[in-house]
């Protein structure tokens, strides 16, 4: 078990060196074999990582990994969480948690109509949710053709959502904050989707060095 969880470390340790430093990542390995003989493979494992870890902001590659990970686990992530948590407060209930706005609540007929069209919002709201987890995972694994489709299926989400809240008379003014969060949002994939391809162009000059 301590040498399966060892030899795990060390392919970790291995992907966060990257390209560029192959060579130390090699001479790691060769290391890590003397040490598993004598039994301290974790330890050595450990401080492998962390060395690992202390070196990527040190080299492009890194940065770049780097930025993704924020990208994707810090702002795609809680974006499909918040969206997924406010679904979930669209309740069967005569005001919606207040998304009814004056003219649906002095409306039966209106409000009647808006009622019916929860389940229809909920799956709005759901399909948004997934289209960022989907986002968040094609951004980590740098397959930027996909992000943009993704990207594009979040823009028609969003609004289609605006259109039908629109023509349903809800008030409901997070929509409006949550499409300023959607701007930044794919603001933030392009950019890194640019350096990814300006880094694409310089990580081989650098390792033919």
């Amino acid at each position: 078990m301590k040498a399966a969880a060892a030899r795990a470390v060390m392919i970790l340790t291995t992907r966060c060196l990257g390209k560029t430093r192959h060579q130390w990542a090699r001479a790691m390995q060769i290391e890590f074999e003397a040490a598993a003989a004598e039994g301290k493979q974790l330890p050595f494992a450990i401080g492998c990582f962390i060395a690992a870890c202390r070196e990527i902001p040190a080299h492009r590659e890194g940065r770049l990994s780097l930025a993704n990970h924020v990208l994707a686990l810090g702002f795609l992530v809680p974006m499909a969480a918040a969206q997924f948590l406010y679904a979930g407060s669209l309740p069967y209930s005569a005001d919606v948690h207040g998304m009814l706005g004056p003219a649906g609540t002095q409306n039966p007929y209106l409000a009647g109509a808006q009622l019916a069209a929860v389940p229809s919002l909920l799956f709005l709201w759901f399909t948004l949710g997934a289209a960022h987890l989907r986002l968040a995972w094609v951004v980590l694994e740098r397959d930027w053709s996909r992000a943009f489709n993704m990207s594009a299926m979040i823009v028609a989400g969003t609004a289609t959502l605006a259109i039908y809240t629109g023509v349903l008379f809800l008030d409901d003014a997070r929509l409006i904050l949550h499409a300023a969060a959607i701007a930044v949002e794919l603001v933030a994939v392009s950019a890194a989707a640019r350096w990814h391809g300006i880094s694409a162009t310089v990580l081989p000059e650098e390792l033919a060095r």
